[in-house]
């Protein structure tokens, strides 16, 4: 009996231990869930916070970007009220929007008439946040066109015009413009076999848009008289030779300029030396009469002439590679005598690397018939009152000038053309370049 009475009691203290252990156990767990629910509230709690931060950071990030917009455009709205508010308003701002501020700084580092360098910052302050827009814009100007007429243009069967094209009259095209074409009148495309430069059909085979507004040639007075100014305070105006004009050598960051005493009628020019000078920091030279001008260069240059303008060799820049634009402007004709001798400095295969721009007149060959040159290959733009041509023909066959004839827009004209290069007024600006930065 005793023996019974202790195995019962020994059970039962085994199943109290029991039950005491699985109350631990249950304890534990509940300690456990609660520690894993406390860490993973916790992480919520802070991943919340973080999306929240992020949140609040990205919407001050876009809210600066709008406030640098917002400058960048104020400026651009100034900028079309007044072409010169650059000069004496470099800065503008800061001014505050809404929680943001926006501040302005521009500058033409290529003088006037250069692109403009636009910098405009977007803050927001109660949160430490600052985007940056940079920008380069530009007046359209007369070098934004292969062509460029203040009348009509007509295209040979056998021309080929790489750029665009812009008349204030109508455009008939028999040859191949590779871009668009302007005009104020009528476009007509009547071209019709292949280029042979590429096997591609002869056709004006960008946009044809007619009924254009015109462009003011007389408005290219106002920026002569800007560059007549600049010339005089450089040092680099000339008045009239009291001779027969003026030969100008370019040669790098330098021109040569010689008087001219005789030759016209041979080609071979007599001059005597009036002096060497550095292309100003303004990029311009001026000159009250008949101009020769040929070389290289190897900066930004304009050369303006009030009368007759005739290229008597190559006009290349030294390295194609840099923001080097050459921009030659005559009241009257541009003229490139192709029955000048061959020489050195003036070949039998003519480039003129220029933006060419003739106020009142045209740019041609000047021709005597039954003597050539091989070609010619205009490299920048060609802006006239009157289509000229540089091959004179009898029916189908040439007769004087030059056997070939390439048109091709110099792409760099579009971000930086030559130094006060006449613009065209018409109420626009260019945005050349947008980048953050």
């Amino acid at each position: 009996m005793s023996s019974q009475r202790q195995r019962r009691t020994s059970f039962s203290g085994a199943a109290r231990r029991i039950g005491s252990d699985d109350s631990g156990i249950a304890m534990l767990t509940v300690v456990g869930v609660s520690v894993v629910l406390f860490i993973l509230a916790t992480m919520l709690l802070v991943l919340s916070g973080h999306l929240t931060t992020m949140t609040a950071a990205q919407v001050s990030s876009t809210k600066a970007m709008h406030m640098a917009d917002a400058g960048l455009n104020a400026y651009l709205y100034e900028l079309r009220r007044n072409p010169t508010f650059y000069v004496a308003n470099p800065t503008l701002g800061p001014t505050s929007l809404d929680d943001g501020v926006w501040t302005v700084e521009a500058s033409a580092s290529g003088g006037p008439g250069s692109p403009i360098d636009i910098v405009a910052v977007g803050s927001i302050p109660s949160h430490d946040v600052t985007r940056t827009v940079r920008a380069k814009v530009r007046f359209p100007s007369y070098a934004d066109y292969m062509f460029l007429s203040d009348s009509n243009i007509h295209i040979g069967s056998e021309a080929r015009i790489v750029g665009s094209i812009r008349a204030n009259g109508w455009i008939e095209n028999q040859g191949t413009v590779t871009a668009d074409a302007f005009a104020g009148g009528s476009i007509t495309d009547t071209a019709f076999g292949t280029d042979p430069a590429d096997g591609l059909p002869k056709r004006i085979r960008g946009s044809k848009m007619p009924n254009q507004p015109t462009i003011d040639f007389s408005q290219v007075t106002t920026d002569l008289n800007a560059i007549r100014i600049l010339a005089d305070s450089a040092g680099t105006s000339f008045g009239p030779s009291g001779s027969r004009g003026y030969q100008v050598v370019m040669n790098g960051t330098q021109v040569q300029v010689l008087k001219v005493t005789g030759g016209e009628t041979t080609g071979n020019l007599t001059t005597t030396s009036v002096g060497l000078y550095t292309v100003p920091a303004s990029g311009v030279f001026y000159f009250d009469d008949n101009v020769w001008v040929r070389g290289t260069y190897s900066t930004k240059l304009t050369i303006a002439s009030t009368g007759i303008m005739r290229v008597n060799g190559n006009i290349e820049p030294s390295d194609e590679t840099r923001p080097f634009t050459c921009g030659l402007i005559a009241e009257d004709n541009i003229n490139v005598p192709s029955w000048y001798p061959i020489t050195a400095a003036f070949p039998t295969d003519v480039v003129l690397q220029a933006a060419l721009l003739s106020q009142t007149g045209t740019v041609q060959a000047e021709m005597k018939t039954g003597v050539f040159r091989n070609s010619i290959h205009i490299k920048g733009s060609n802006a006239y009152q009157d289509q000229g041509g540089f091959v004179s023909v009898s029916g189908t066959t040439q007769v004087a000038g030059f056997r070939s004839r390439l048109y091709e827009y110099d792409r760099r004209l579009e971000v930086e053309p030559p130094p006060m290069y006449p613009r065209l007024r018409d109420g626009t600006l260019r945005v050349s370049t947008w980048f953050e930065g």
